[in-house]
């Protein structure tokens, strides 16, 4: 019983010594800090620089969109349109979930992440 004792009384020990070597080290180093903190302070006269007022923003101007003009892309829309045949006939459908492509709307400029995400959907599908 007092071997086990023993062992408690050392490994108690042992920790606070561990604790204060760690509480006196961070003291030190935050002495550290203050006494830099107070030579660079006293190095510009001890004067902070003043914050200078931010400049007043102009307001911007309004976004000009500029559309394309409308492309005859007949061609284009057939191939989309055999191409989500394919795809549906392909996942076994029979036009049985009333799907219709009704528009098709050229994307242009989209971020990656965006690009990501819908091709993401597209291929989540297949």
């Amino acid at each position: 019983m007092s071997g086990i004792l023993a062992k408690l009384q050392y490994g108690l020990s042992v920790a606070l010594v561990g604790i204060g070597t760690v509480f006196v080290g961070l003291v030190i180093l935050i002495a550290l800090i203050k006494v830099m903190e107070m030579v660079i302070h006293g190095a510009t006269g001890g004067k902070k620089a003043p914050a200078a007022a931010p400049a007043p923003v102009p307001a911007p101007a309004p976004a000009v969109v500029e559309e394309e003009p409308e492309q005859d892309d007949d061609e284009l829309i057939a191939v989309i349109a055999a191409a989500v045949a394919m795809a549906m006939e392909a996942a076994g459908e029979e036009n049985t979930t009333g799907f219709v492509v009704r528009s098709i709307r050229r994307i242009n400029n989209a971020p990656a992440w965006n690009r990501a995400g819908r091709e993401e959907q597209v291929y989540s599908r297949m």
